[in-house]
């Protein structure tokens, strides 16, 4: 099972529960969690390319555009089409694909990672780690290498390299890949910021976790299966207006609005 908890008076991780099932000592709210490990190599990891086109194709349409601006306001509309004949868009594809082959040697060259998923009460936590760290692997991934002259000399270690936090409230979207066993967070609604890569053991704690945390909230994007539906409200016990029974006559008795009724004579007879 996945989905586990931490118990501060052991240090260690047990069974998710109220109670400790070692020591006995009541967990806390924020205890139960969903924890696992996932190992990646980047180049083959199509989550890094997508991050890395996000980012990429926008910039180069960007650049077009402002370029085309530029041309039509100096030159007007005869600049923009010798422009565009000129070649510059052969240039601007030129540049794109030289970076994505430098972006291609740069994920070769990371080597594999090590990748921790936390789901708890607070929110999504995504760990990195680096097994056998060496300055190529670091500098491909645009980081100092002087992070190695602090850290363990001689024997294989591993080194973190990075973390992400996502509180639930900042959530706007989330979408689910059932067949690469991957959910996606977005926000705000329109920016992936973490891609939870699950083990088959652990999607139904993190289907869990994520429709207690989510479900009920009507603001964010979140498919069928993570909705609670909303149950119909019912008016209190104290509200509700009850008719108090009227007592029924018997044949031979007579109210008290029927007897005031009765001429004088006639209630003698009576």
């Amino acid at each position: 099972m996945a989905l586990t908890a931490y118990c501060k008076k052991c240090a260690r991780e047990v069974d998710a529960g109220e109670i400790c099932p070692v020591c006995g000592t009541r967990l806390g709210k924020n205890a139960a969690h969903a924890a696992w490990c996932v190992e990646r190599i980047p180049v083959k990891d199509w989550m890094c390319w997508n991050a890395l086109m996000r980012i990429l194709l926008p910039a180069a349409l960007v650049i077009l555009v402002l370029v085309l601006i530029a041309e039509a306001v100096s030159g007007g509309a005869g600049a923009v089409e010798r422009l565009l004949v000129s070649g510059f868009p052969t240039v601007l594809l030129v540049l794109l694909g030289s970076i994505l082959v430098l972006a291609l040697i740069a994920l070769l060259l990371q080597g594999k990672e090590l990748t921790d998923y936390v789901v708890d009460n607070r929110g999504i936590h995504e760990i990195h780690y680096l097994p056998d760290p060496t300055p190529v692997k670091l500098i491909a991934r645009l980081k100092s290498p002087a992070v190695l002259r602090g850290a363990q000399q001689g024997n294989a270690f591993t080194l973190k390299i990075g973390e992400k936090d996502l509180p639930w409230k900042s959530i706007a979207r989330v979408q689910l890949w059932p067949e690469k066993g991957m959910v996606l967070y977005y926000a705000p609604s329109w920016w992936m910021r973490i891609a939870l890569v699950c083990s088959p053991f652990c999607w139904n704690d993190v289907m869990d976790l994520t429709r207690e945390k989510l479900g009920r909230k009507k603001k964010i994007r979140l498919p069928s299966s993570l909705v609670i539906p909303t149950q119909p409200r019912t008016r209190g016990a104290g509200q509700r207006s009850q008719r108090m029974p009227v007592p029924e006559e018997s044949p031979g008795q007579l109210s008290m609005d029927t007897l005031f009724d009765i001429p004088p004579e006639d209630r003698e007879q009576n």
